[in-house]
């Protein structure tokens, strides 16, 4: 576990030096990789985190998928439950305030609760990955559970990691039952995460 946290930590502090113009390019280019996907070409409705600080931008990703015609999802952290729940998001502008931990979610009157079996492609956030799949979140274990709980339910969900290279580890520790994503998406490449699991 120490590991772990050093790991996370000494990421997270080289992401906080990144400046705005390097998070934009870099988000710019994650994109542009993520939407030439066939698997999120295909997918009705896609579920994307909204980012903090200097995790890989994806507020232009949300926006353009709705004016594609996507279905957009968006979580709320409950930690009463210690899950996550999906809302619809329909305006990126006017339907979001900041929730638990300061990320901003939909607000009360914009709540359209989906259930995870209604989602085609899961946009996943993390501090790191390695190239099995595997990820090292914020340490509260939501994205964990709620992986969890779509594979148990969903075998063909897409799970699409966002990281920026220097993220991408040849390998993390992680716990029985722990569930890798599919693909990683950098800047600089995609990563078929079953070509090396």
């Amino acid at each position: 576990m120490i590991e772990k946290d050093a790991i996370r930590e000494k990421l997270k502090l080289i992401r906080s030096k990144l400046s705005r113009e390097d998070v934009r390019t870099k988000s710019a280019q994650i994109r542009e990789l993520l939407f030439s996907l066939p698997e999120f070409q295909r997918a009705k409705s896609v579920s994307f985190y909204v980012a903090k600080e200097n995790e890989v931008q994806t507020d232009h990703m949300i926006k353009d998928s709705l004016r594609s015609g996507k279905k957009v999802l968006i979580p709320i952290t409950d930690k009463e439950s210690g899950k996550l729940i999906f809302s619809e998001l329909r305006d990126y502008d006017t339907e979001l305030e900041p929730g638990a931990f300061g990320v901003l979610e939909p607000e009360p009157a914009y709540r359209r609760v989906v259930s995870p079996a209604a989602m085609d492609l899961i946009v996943v956030p993390g501090v790191a990955f390695d190239v099995k799949g595997h990820r090292l979140g914020r340490g509260k274990g939501y994205y964990d559970r709620f992986l969890s709980e779509v594979s148990l339910n969903k075998v063909d969900a897409q799970f699409i990691g966002l990281a920026y290279e220097f993220q991408v580890l040849k390998e993390i520790q992680h716990e029985h039952g722990d569930v890798p994503v599919h693909k990683i998406v950098t800047e600089k490449r995609i990563i078929n995460c079953r070509v090396f699991g």
